[in-house]
């Protein structure tokens, strides 16, 4: 089943809604007049399962005589399974592009988790809030987007990351409009990126807005919801644009090792 997008081609058949973005469907005229099945998810960067570990079942049924009880406890307990990492991958690395594109691809990981449980009302406030931090780190990954990618970066600018950017702009739009100052942006702004810096896949995604900056908010939210569809019914967000070398790159270049589109992380991943 093709499933919805947000980034990475490569993959294509492990994404799934809970995951992340949307990709599928053809794309074509304004963002919502595209038709797709909202229920398809594809290039969504998803949210990996916690880990478990599993013990092999022991088929051997030992006869009671021949189990002991310890005559002291351990003097150590059993190593305890290592909490899960926090915080998007690559947000304060050296490499420009890298940097950006966690902002930028995180924040679209984020707001589709977010859509996969099942409140518009809360996706439409967390993407006003995420705004204010995607407008600029689209401009900076194409401020830094490397050579080698060249071939594809129109593409890539307009069909892939430009449906996920014109969706937050018009998000941007609806706060400017209630009035908010640069002050009121700014602080937004930090609230979002300390979310991103210690997102929990564990838990739901937790912004810490001043209490000041709240009606502001919901407003814009309000006037957002009233303008576009629900994130996870968008079928501007449907995309079927082929970027090989775009996909691979995002996959293994940066510090996320393809967390952000979805990829298993190797262990051995640098």
């Amino acid at each position: 089943m093709d499933q919805m997008a947000v980034p990475g081609a490569a993959t294509r058949g492990v994404m799934t809604l809970t995951a992340l973005v949307l990709l599928a469907g053809a794309c074509s005229g304004d963002d919502d007049d595209q038709a797709a099945d909202p229920t398809d998810v594809s290039r969504a960067p998803v949210t990996a399962p916690a880990q478990t570990t599993a013990l092999a079942p022991d088929n051997s049924t030992p006869a009671d005589s021949e189990i002991a009880a310890p005559a002291t406890a351990p003097a150590t307990p059993p190593p305890s399974v290592a909490p899960v990492d926090t915080g998007v991958p690559g947000l304060d690395s050296a490499d420009a592009f890298c940097s950006a594109w966690s902002r930028f691809g995180g924040s679209w990981q984020l707001l589709v988790q977010a859509g996969a449980a099942g409140d518009p009302d809360e996706v439409a406030r967390l993407e006003v809030i995420a705004s204010t931090i995607v407008q600029d780190a689209y401009d900076d990954v194409f401020d830094a987007w490397p050579a080698s990618l060249e071939s594809e970066r129109e593409v890539v600018a307009d069909g892939y990351f430009g449906a996920f950017q014109r969706r937050s702009a018009d998000a941007a739009a609806a706060l400017a409009a209630t009035g908010a100052s640069d002050a009121d942006i700014a602080e937004l702004a930090q609230a979002w990126d300390a979310a991103l810096a210690q997102y929990d896949p564990a838990t739901a995604i937790d912004v810490a807005v001043p209490p000041d900056l709240q009606p502001i908010v919901d407003q814009a939210a309000s006037s957002f919801g009233e303008q576009r569809v629900p994130l996870q019914s968008d079928p501007s967000m449907v995309i079927t644009v082929e970027t090989p070398l775009t996909d691979e790159t995002l996959a293994t270049a940066c510090p996320d090792q393809g967390w952000i589109v979805g990829q298993d992380v190797s262990d051995d991943a640098a």
